[in-house]
């Protein structure tokens, strides 16, 4: 399990905690901190995740899901300030565009797994993701409607927990890297014992000559 897997569950307790704490002005926050992690997350995707296979299908799936991360959060990050006059309005645009967003992810990263654990590999990080891709895509979609600051904050909660989990979970599954260990055969070192046993003889010998 790789640094990212733990920087998403922490971006995710974050959200859920900036929600919790100020239900009705996290809408921004929580746009543009999803926007940034998309644009993170699909350059992550381009740079190592697309590597980890050679097969065509899981490429083009991976491209998909890095180019479409990108654009998406690109738009999420820079487009209510490039309108600044009506922010308020694209802001809450974007949060239906990013829900719907998280949920074709949802269904790509799930394929991903899939083909990784045809491959061999693990794919239990990417199926953790997709789960809570959709979560977080249903919360979106009910943070615009006027459900009251009492629900809002209970999804802010199950985002702290779900996004703190998640985090502990990567931090404990994290790849351990091994140090390099010399290995010696044991066939070689019995051989060894028996060479220095052998140059040890003949001075024996000398030895024994010398005192007679």
């Amino acid at each position: 399990m790789d640094g990212t897997s733990f920087g998403f569950g922490a971006l995710v307790a974050v959200i859920g905690l900036i929600i919790l704490i100020a239900p009705e002005a996290s809408i921004k926050v929580v746009v543009v901190l999803l926007g940034a992690t998309a644009v993170i997350n699909g350059i992550y995707d381009i740079m190592k995740v697309r590597s980890l296979s050679r097969g065509s299908a899981y490429r083009a799936t991976v491209m998909t899901h890095s180019l479409l991360s990108i654009a998406v959060g690109l738009l999420a990050v820079f487009l209510p300030f490039a309108f600044f006059s009506i922010a308020e309005s694209i802001f809450r645009v974007m949060l239906y565009v990013l829900a719907i967003y998280l949920l074709v992810a949802a269904v790509l990263e799930f394929f991903i797994a899939i083909k990784l654990r045809s491959d061999g590999l693990k794919g239990n990080a990417f199926l953790m993701e997709a789960v809570a891709c959709v979560i977080i895509s249903l919360i979106l979609f009910m943070v615009p409607h006027n459900f009251g600051v009492i629900i809002v904050r209970i999804l802010g909660v199950l985002m702290l927990l779900a996004g703190s989990c998640y985090a502990v979970y990567a931090a404990r599954n994290r790849a351990i890297v091994l140090e390099p260990v010399e290995l010696r055969d044991v066939d070689d070192e019995v051989l060894d014992d028996d060479d220095e046993e052998e140059a040890e003889a003949p001075d024996s010998d000398e030895t024994s000559g010398e005192d007679e």
